[in-house]
This record gives structure tokens, C-alpha cells and sequence, in this order.
């Protein structure tokens, strides 16, 4: 079985594949799009999203990870709807064809991309839901999200008003998830016509910051979350949030509040094992003394720390969309750096090696069997 890992970062992908996950080829494709996000369909094609201040979004398919080709379409909001001031003066700088300043709603970024159900959904700042169901070659807007009563009130965070985490139900097709950095995490039982937040049990100070959301399609209701103010988990479809820090590295926040602070999470779903790369604080935001760790948790409760093989003067990050499983037996995890590194581990996390180097600032990381 080939493993494929798709690295998005600014300057394109790394396309990296090995056979035995020990031994790597790579090759960058789509050279000087940033690449945000992709996804496999049930059909084997992978869907890669870029952006661009010039050219806007567009979203690039390909059968072989070789060949690569625009689709005629991408998520675009209506012109008449209205955008949130507060995200375009965080994304303005990159706002060099001036359309923000008509107060318009655009789609600056796709975050995400996800596959369920027969159908490919993206999530994009500014924060919506889109939905293709003739794979990606036509968009439509999820309104009972994009339109949400609430929507006056989100909050954007440090990179704007962004939705990057998307779940589904693997048993049922109208229930799933969608995160927001700083609006919080939602949920719809009704196939996307209504969306309710499901945030108790969060500390909620500093806005409801969710950075990312794991979990097995096949057993839905049990959630892991890594938040700005925390890890929690919930065992009822995020109806409620329980904080489960038991062997994280706990920090103190720039506003005093401690907990255990990172980006990216991510299942082995053969195992249940969760994974996190916790941080020092939103202040520093770099690994605890330098140490470059994975911690995991195996009861779904308390965790412990994997260093074998990364390394100990590290002063980088991890962002929430770099890190993947690729659900084989024994587990494959992967992760990239802020600083152009990916590293691997094919023991469900025991040991790592580092699979690429000097790559660009990465973005995501997906991987796949092939």
C-alpha cells in the first residue's frame, strides 16, 4: 500500500509518497499557488484548494498527484452579501485589487475541504459553508450556516473570520460539525438548514476559539477539541465539553488563564488513539523548553509524550489544518512545521523520523493510501 501525503504550503504542495513509510519520494506541484487544503473522494481523486490575492480561490483535481487541473467553478458568495469589518481590516493587507472596501463578502481562503455522503463541502473565510454535489464542478451556499442569527456576533481570530473544521456523521447524513476560529463550533441535525452552537463546557473569556475537532465518523458522538483554552472531549455529539488534560503540558495564557494551548489534533481511528502538538501559550506559541513533542492519549482520557526522534531545539509551530492519520495498521501519523519540516511515524506515534525539510511555511498536511 503507497502512502501519499499532500503538504500545502504558499509556494504550492509537496506531493511526498513512499511504500513502506520509511523511505520518501517527493515532487512540488502547483508551483506558486498557496495551497490551503485537500481532500480524497470515494473515487481516489484528490481535490486540492489554492488562493491567491490576484485570482481569488480555485480548486485543482487530479487522478495521479501529477497532473493537476483547474475546475471551472469555486465557492463564491452572492455579491449583495454583506462581509464582517473586523475580517477584512485582518486580511486588507493582502486586499491588493481594494474589494474589500465595498463591504462585500468574499471568499478569501478554503480552509478545509471534505468529503461525505456523495457530496464535497469546503469551508472559507469569510466564515461559510459551500456544498458540491457533481464533484466540485458547481457550488452552491449552505444558508442555514452562512445566514446564522448569530453571525453579527462572530468574532474573527488572529487569522480572521475562518471556518476550517468540517464533520460528518458516517451513519447519518443530515447531522454534521463545523468549526469557526473565533465564532466556536456548530452543529446541524437537519441536513444544514439549521445549525446550533455546541460550545458547553468551554471557556468562553476570550470568545469560543475552537482550533481544531477530531473524531471517527463511524462512533460521531465522541469529539476531541483542541481550543484556544484547551483539550476537551465529548461523548454526546458536542451537546457538552469535558476539559481532558491529564499529562498535557498546561501554560499560562497571555490573559492569565491556564491550560493546554495548540493548534492541530488528529485519530487513528483503527486504534482511537488522539493526537495533539501542544504549544507554549498563545504568547509564544512554541514547543515547552524547545522540545519538539506529540502527545497522545490512548483511553481517550490521559495523555503522554512522544519525542522519540524529533527534535529538542525547536522553536516552531504547528498549525491546526498540519497533521493526518492515513488509518492503515499500524498507524501513520504526520505533521508539518511552521518551519518547513514534516515529520512521520509509521507506530502510531512511538517513533518519528523527519520525512521532508525545507519545504515553505506548511499549511496542511493530508495523507492518503493510494
Amino acid at each position: 500500500m503507497t502512502v501519499a501525503l499532500v503538504v500545502g504550503t504558499p509556494k504550492g504542495a509537496a506531493v511526498l509518497t513512499s511504500k513502506d513509510r520509511r523511505s520518501w519520494d517527493s515532487e512540488f506541484v502547483l508551483r506558486g499557488w498557496p495551497v490551503t487544503a485537500s481532500v480524497a473522494d470515494d473515487r481516489g481523486r484528490v481535490y486540492a484548494a489554492v488562493n491567491s490575492p490576484n485570482y481569488g480561490v480555485a480548486i485543482f483535481t487530479s487522478d495521479d498527484l501529477k497532473t493537476w487541473t483547474q475546475l471551472p467553478a469555486a465557492p463564491r458568495y452572492r455579491p449583495e452579501d454583506r462581509g464582517n469589518p473586523e475580517h477584512h481590516r485582518i486580511v486588507s493587507q493582502m486586499d491588493f485589487g481594494g474589494v474589500l472596501k465595498g463591504g462585500g463578502r468574499f471568499v478569501d481562503q478554503i480552509w478545509t475541504l471534505h468529503f461525505a455522503h456523495g457530496a464535497l463541502f469546503a469551508g472559507v473565510s469569510e466564515a461559510g459553508l459551500f456544498v458540491s454535489r457533481d464533484r466540485g464542478m458547481s457550488w452552491q451556499p449552505i444558508d442555514g450556516f452562512n445566514e446564522h442569527p448569530s453571525r453579527d456576533s462572530w468574532v474573527p481570530g488572529f487569522g480572521g473570520l475562518g471556518a476550517h473544521t468540517i464533520l460528518t456523521d458516517g451513519n447519518d447524513p443530515d447531522r454534521m460539525w463545523v468549526g469557526v476560529s473565533a465564532a466556536g463550533f456548530f452543529r446541524t441535525d437537519d441536513g444544514g438548514r439549521t445549525w446550533a452552537p455546541k460550545n458547553d463546557g468551554v471557556n468562553g473569556d476570550m470568545g469560543q476559539c475552537v482550533h481544531s475537532v477530531t473524531h471517527d465518523p463511524k462512533n460521531a458522538r465522541v469529539l476531541f477539541r483542541q481550543e484556544h483554552r484547551g483539550v476537551h472531549r465529548s461523548d454526546d455529539g458536542g451537546d457538552t465539553w469535558q476539559v481532558i488534560e491529564d499529562g498535557l503540558p498546561v501554560g499560562e495564557l497571555s490573559d492569565g488563564h491556564r491550560c493546554s494551548f495548540g493548534f492541530p489534533s488528529a485519530m487513528d481511528r483503527r486504534s482511537g488513539n488522539v493526537f495533539v502538538v501542544p504549544l507554549t501559550g498563545d504568547n509564544f506559541r512554541f514547543p515547552r523548553d524547545g522540545q519538539l513533542a506529540v502527545y497522545r492519549t490512548s483511553d481517550g482520557r490521559n495523555w503522554e509524550a512522544k519525542t522519540k526522534g524529533l527534535p529538542s531545539n525547536c522553536f516552531t509551530a504547528v498549525l491546526r489544518g498540519s497533521m493526518a492519520a492515513d488509518q492503515l495498521d499500524p498507524g501513520g501519523v504526520y505533521f508539518g512545521t511552521a518551519s518547513g519540516a514534516v515529520y512521520g511515524s509509521s507506530d502510531c506515534g512511538e517513533s518519528w523520523s523527519e520525512v521532508a525539510s525545507g519545504l515553505p511555511r506548511i499549511m496542511s498536511v493530508e495523507a492518503y493510501q493510494r
